[in-house]
């Protein structure tokens, strides 16, 4: 699960990571807020494989999958 005591720390690092790799914003905004609802709601592994298929349909690039993902394990917390 996603830690919700760093959510907004969270939301900062990966619009960074959306900002530097230029994701159209429209995009971004989506991507970001699936990936959230995902991983705080359902699990870490299921976020992960929604950046995959983002990545998959032509949406995002690999670089941005692959910090999605490791921005996800350093903002999760086992239970």
């Amino acid at each position: 699960m996603l830690n919700l005591h760093k959510i907004i720390p969270f939301r900062f690092d990966i619009r960074e990571i959306m900002t530097h790799y230029k994701v159209e914003e429209t995009l971004a905004s989506s991507v970001v807020a699936s990936v959230i609802a995902k991983a705080s709601r359902i699990s870490i592994p299921t976020a992960k494989e929604y950046a995959r298929e983002q990545e998959a349909a032509g949406s995002i690039p690999k670089e941005v999958t692959g910090e999605i993902c490791e921005l996800l394990d350093r903002y999760s917390k086992y239970r």
